[in-house]
């Protein structure tokens, strides 16, 4: 922002040329402030503006002397408003300063790495948040499984007459038999240890998810970087044809024909910048906000993690979370057939209390003590029993038919994270440096005239295509290792080992 004071108030009229400001004292007065105030040696230099905020030279020493300006002076009706006029320019400059320091755009965020958006997602993913809640509520049940039967108080009054009644008072406590209550809390660990499992497998899952989300993002900044370079390298060789073209040496058909080749680059490169936009919102949907967007991090993209072999990984299954939740909810099933098997048995309830009766103004105290069991004749329990016993079996063959899923699963995953690799490390190590190198040698001959532009155009299309491969077989493999986590159960925190394709 520059600001213009001088020509804004000599338009109107504010300030006239060629005049200086009349001081209000006499000469001795004045000679006496130019000998006491150094600054009034340079009272004739101009204004200067300093980084857009206007500068001007004062005197607090002697009666607020403003310096002269070079050609013009303030009248002698506005001398009055010298203090009011320093005090706004003062109040006015860290304003100005404001302003300017508003315009400067902030800096651009770093790019996000793989670290730190699994962080982001431990602390905001409502998945995540959802597992752990379920884990505490399998601990309250597992709490609430060991506690025992309260005891119960009672009191009966027979007949309110003062001199012919009875009151008694009793406390009755229930107790468990058949070890009811050791095969509840069972049921509940087990539930507990089946919801600890779950949130494993959450936490691996949400792992997956941003980790595909996340390399999502990087193989849409490759592709639009990829048909950037594509679209640039077309353009060229459109400039290149139409100056050949206008010189005579080709026809004017290769010109078109270069030119429909850019139109695709470009509706390539369209293509590749939505994409982006798409990546970036599934990552931020992954990692349940939290990220206010932008790029990714490619430092690790062309590194892919070293993975055991197959053996070693199917020995793994036994541990993952998905098997280890089957296999809890199996051991809950059998306890809770122990617990209803134990239920056919009444428990029993002690009473013990006090009585005391009343007859004819004579008093007489009496203990009373009783045992009640209920009686199984028409409720045993047989269809709760029947219940736990299907749910264990329908358990078991929930463990099996997971295992064997997640084992083909695993088998499939792992057969394509090493083609992917493989594939990658073939195209980065022969196919790549060999097609840009017939681009630039067929580019060289047209401009020499030995080669048609239609080799030119396929050696274009070789190389954006082979670029597109290279990129796409990354991210098969990233998201294959994905697919390993979580069917393996890697922890949202863990980071694997890398090597280089």
């Amino acid at each position: 922002m520059r600001i213009r004071m001088i020509p804004f108030l000599a338009r109107f009229g504010w300030i006239r040329a060629g005049q200086r400001r009349r001081s209000r004292s006499g000469p001795d007065d004045r000679a006496r402030r130019d000998r006491d105030c150094a600054k009034h040696r340079t009272r004739n230099a101009p204004w200067r503006q300093d980084d857009g905020i206007l500068m001007f030279r004062a005197c607090l020493r002697c009666n607020r002397h403003l310096a002269w300006w070079p050609s013009y002076s303030m009248p002698l009706s506005l001398m009055r408003l010298e203090p009011l006029a320093i005090l706004a320019v003062a109040l006015l400059l860290p304003t100005l300063a404001g302003a300017q320091a508003n315009d400067t755009a902030p800096p651009p965020a770093p790019p996000l790495s793989l670290g730190e958006a699994l962080r982001i997602a431990n602390a905001n993913s409502p998945l995540l948040s959802s597992a752990r809640a379920s884990a505490n509520a399998a601990a309250g049940a597992q709490l609430q499984a060991g506690m025992r039967p309260n005891p119960d108080l009672s009191f009966l009054q027979e007949s309110f007459k003062r001199y012919d009644r009875t009151s008694t008072a009793m406390i009755s406590q229930r107790i468990e038999t058949a070890g009811k209550r050791g095969y509840r809390v069972d049921v509940a660990a087990y539930g507990r240890e089946a919801s600890l499992a779950a949130m494993d497998a959450q936490s691996a899952a949400v792992r997956g998810s941003v980790v595909q989300a996340f390399y999502g993002l990087l193989s849409a900044q490759r592709t639009l970087a990829v048909s950037e370079e594509s679209a640039a390298i077309a353009e060229r060789s459109t400039e290149l044809v139409a100056k050949r073209v206008s010189a005579g040496k080709v026809s004017p058909v290769e010109e078109t024909k270069a030119r429909v080749a850019l139109v695709a680059t470009q509706i390539a490169l369209t293509r590749a910048a939505a994409d982006l936009s798409a990546a970036r919102a599934r990552l931020a949907g992954a990692l349940g906000g939290g990220w206010p967007g932008g790029s990714a991090s490619e430092d690790g993209f062309e590194s892919l993690p070293e993975i055991p072999a197959l053996p070693a990984l199917d020995a793994r299954l036994e541990d993952a979370p998905l098997t280890r939740e089957a296999m809890a909810r199996v051991r809950q099933s059998n306890a809770r057939i122990s617990l209803e098997r134990a239920r056919r048995i009444p428990d029993v309830t002690i009473s013990a209390g006090y009585k005391r009766v009343t007859t004819g103004g004579i008093a007489d105290n009496q203990a009373v003590v009783g045992i009640s069991i209920p009686l199984p004749i028409f409720d045993t329990n047989r269809g709760a029993i029947d219940e736990a016993t299907h749910s264990s079996e329908q358990a078991s063959a929930d463990l099996d038919g997971a295992r064997l899923t997640q084992r083909q699963a695993l088998a499939q995953r792992y057969a394509d994270y090493r083609s992917s690799a493989l594939e990658a490390e073939r195209l980065k190590r022969d196919v790549l440096p060999a097609a840009r190198s017939a681009l630039e040698a067929m580019s060289r001959g047209y401009a020499l005239g030995k080669f048609p532009f239609l080799d030119v155009l396929d050696a274009q299309r070789t190389l954006f295509d082979n670029q597109t491969r290279y990129i796409r077989a990354l991210t098969d493999a990233h998201l294959a290792d994905a697919d390993l986590g979580r069917l393996l159960g890697t922890p949202l925190d863990a980071a694997a080992p890398t090597v280089q394709p």
